[in-house]
């Protein structure tokens, strides 16, 4: 493409929406996919259902390469692999962190993945872009004492005493996440409608793949005093959202970044957040736990909703290595 300027007609600005439905691809051509690209990319994204946070946080990461593109007189179909780099250079130079770049490529690699399904470009060239750094498991592995998880619902109680729906939506977040080892998505995706009260049981809709979980009593406890302190909330088409926020967002479902937001205060609060920490290290924190109450690795599984019984089995051999001191036979007498 010698022009590096987007040219969109200006019917197609018009009509953009027949364009997304219309079988023809013939009238989609690459300005017209760079400018509209939001239209075609959930069909290419999980699973071609993405949440509205997830539509969000891409087209944010996307647009700012679109942007970077054409800063750097580039058109985005133009890139190859030796510009992703350059790119990558520029991420690391804006002092982001591995997992925010690791993130904002992952949303570029989407953005050519459609347009190479499109036939629009022969090739990813972010295929072979990659930020993260190799560390062990146990480099990466952090979790939550029991302890440290009642900490935080102690900090919630006393910080929320006269809000009584703050304070246990706050607590059954905790609960969901690092007791029965939700990920922040099935939390955000939550529905009355799937809470069996019968069987006490939950259905998770979960990440590609969802399952049934039986919670134990203590969180059904606090699950019933939250929806009974909970406001009306606004319906999220049919279904009622469980988790939802306050009266500034007209108590409709909460964020994924919502709920980042709301544990890292809490976080804080209990002075337990450190760099690297996300809430996501909840659900570490109950699979950690409930091994080494256990000691049933299949039991963890279930619980996690693993698919690869190799990704649980890292949680006993962390285990294994924390409570096992090897060395210690090898070590000269104190005197």
């Amino acid at each position: 493409m010698a022009d590096n300027k987007l040219t969109i007609p200006e019917d197609f600005k018009e009509t953009n929406l027949t364009v997304k439905n219309n079988l023809d691809m013939t009238a989609i051509t690459p300005d017209f996919f760079v400018a509209y690209y939001w239209q075609f990319l959930p069909r290419y994204i999980a699973s071609g259902r993405p949440t509205q946070d997830t539509m969000r946080d891409y087209c944010i990461h996307i647009n700012a390469f679109i942007k970077w593109c054409f800063a750097n007189q580039r058109h985005p179909l133009d890139i190859q692999d030796y510009q992703m780099r350059v790119y990558m250079e520029y991420l690391f130079s804006q002092n982001y962190s591995e997992n925010t770049i690791a993130i904002k490529l992952a949303a570029v690699r989407a953005f050519f993945h459609t347009a190479c399904k499109m036939d629009l470009i022969k090739a990813n060239p972010c295929d072979d872009i990659k930020s993260e750094k190799k560390i062990s498991w146990d480099e990466q592995f952090r979790f939550y004492s029991s302890d440290q998880i009642q900490k935080m619902c102690d900090y919630v109680k006393h910080i929320n005493e006269d809000n009584e729906f703050i304070r246990y939506r706050d607590t059954l977040m905790i609960y969901l996440m690092g007791v029965e080892g939700f990920r922040n998505v099935e939390v955000h995706r939550l529905c009355d409608e799937d809470i069996n009260w019968e069987y006490r049981s939950i259905n998770v809709r979960g990440k590609g793949h969802g399952g049934m979980v039986y919670p134990c009593d203590a969180t059904f406890t606090v699950l019933e005093r939250y929806l009974a302190a909970r406001p009306r909330p606004t319906k999220d088409g049919t279904l009622t959202p469980t988790i939802i926020s306050d009266h500034r967002h007209n108590y409709g479902r909460i964020s994924r970044n919502g709920i980042r937001d709301i544990m890292n205060r809490i976080l804080r609060g209990c002075d337990l957040k450190h760099p690297g920490y996300s809430c996501h290290i909840l659900r570490h924190s109950c699979g950690t736990n409930l091994y080494s109450e256990t000691k049933d690795i299949r039991l963890v599984q279930e619980q996690l909703r693993h698919s690869d019984p190799k990704m649980t089995a890292r949680y006993a051999h962390v285990h294994e290595r924390m409570t096992n001191r090897h060395t210690e036979k090898l070590a000269p007498k104190i005197d």
